[in-house]
């Protein structure tokens, strides 16, 4: 006999940093774009030293103009919003 139960599980964590991204978006005809709460592993160093970001599977090196840290109390305030009224994406 199987059990049929699921549990609904919040993948949502606020323990890994995450960055606002300013960049080049070559998919936005090379306008600056700025992406949110990007997490840290979408971004790295090329061997000059600069800051590259990972787009998507086609964009991996695209040219970085800034980027900056969210805070942890904006997204500590992120998750209990969307714990308490849900997300768009339900």
């Amino acid at each position: 006999m199987t059990n049929n139960n699921t549990t609904k599980v919040n993948t949502m964590t606020t323990k890994t940093k995450q960055f606002d991204v300013t960049c080049i978006d070559p998919t936005w005809n090379n306008r600056e774009v700025t992406h949110r709460s990007i997490s840290h592993d979408r971004l790295f160093q090329n061997d000059s030293g600069e800051t590259r970001f990972k787009l998507n599977h086609f964009y991996t090196d695209v040219e970085v103009v800034s980027v900056v840290e969210v805070s942890q109390d904006y997204l500590d305030a992120q998750l209990t919003y969307f714990t308490k009224y849900g997300t768009a994406n339900e």
